[in-house]
């Protein structure tokens, strides 16, 4: 979570409000492949990291969540082609 609540301080700026309290509402209840699920899509909605992520790591993390099943998602069933897309970019 303490990778979570990093990005979530890092791009909370860029982010409207009431989208971080409810990604911090996942995180509040352990629900922290949905929490990671909401903030990336935030994050590539709006074409920003901050700092600059390590796409590596984002990958391990979506792997680590099952976030390359469509069948885990639980925000957005595209997120996996979705966020192969915004890593090539990045």
């Amino acid at each position: 979570t303490s990778e979570i609540d990093q990005m979530i301080i890092a791009n909370e700026k860029s982010i409207p409000t009431d989208h971080i309290s409810a990604i911090r509402h996942y995180l509040e209840h352990d629900e922290l492949s949905s929490a990671f699920e909401y903030l990336i899509l935030e994050i590539m909605e709006r074409g920003i990291m901050q700092p600059p992520g390590d796409m590596v790591r984002l990958q391990e993390l979506a792997f680590f969540f099952g976030l390359n099943d469509e069948n885990e998602c639980m925000i957005d069933g595209d997120f996996w082609p979705k966020f192969q897309k915004f890593a090539s970019k990045v």
